[in-house]
């Protein structure tokens, strides 16, 4: 039994793959999004906007994703700004326009520091695909946003990381107070 989609839908999902594909979204994360669209023609879409085919391999997962604790600082900066521009609970529903104007925004932030190619620097996410990641690990229960009481702002834990789930800007800020103290010491 095949599904009916009206011409508004179809519309409405192909302006929607465009939004995503031409910010270099995996299509298998695309299409997941869109029903009415089929794998080969989000390709096309793909290959017509960028004109080169769309990445294939493995795709990355959440824990991979901070290479340095000074990484976890931006992506914090990021799931910040898509939690503040979601209509909905984060934890328990994917907004696409929110992630779409959280990832806008961030990278107009920051746009003389992203590496969108690799080698990637310590400014995470990236690329559109590890914001992506990054949102859709706090709905899976992935990673969380905690607030820290001693700094007063926000701080990342990503579970299964290699990283000790702690404030990452007060570890940043005590690292290098110690750092000061012992240059002193060294001096004397």
């Amino acid at each position: 039994m095949s599904t009916w989609y009206t011409y508004e839908d179809r519309l409405r999902d192909h302006y929607l793959a465009y939004q995503l594909l031409k910010r270099n979204l995996r299509t298998s994360f695309v299409r997941e999004q869109i029903k009415t669209i089929s794998q080969h023609e989000l390709k096309n879409i793909h290959y017509a906007i960028h004109l080169h085919r769309p990445p294939s391999g493995q795709l990355p997962i959440v824990s991979t994703i901070p290479s340095s604790r000074e990484s976890f600082l931006y992506l914090t900066v990021f799931l910040s700004i898509y939690q503040a521009a979601s209509q909905v609970n984060t934890q328990s529903q994917f907004d696409v326009p929110a992630i779409l104007f959280a990832w806008d925004y961030f990278q107009k932030t920051f746009k003389e520091h992203i590496a969108v190619e690799r080698p990637y620097g310590k400014i995470r996410p990236a690329n559109f695909n590890e914001a992506w990641i990054l949102a859709r690990g706090l709905r899976k229960g992935e990673v969380a946003l905690k607030y820290c009481p001693r700094c007063r702002h926000n701080f990342l834990i990503i579970y299964q990381s290699k990283f000790l789930p702690v404030c990452q800007l007060c570890d940043l800020e005590e690292a290098k107070s110690h750092g000061s103290a012992n240059t002193a010491l060294m001096l004397k």
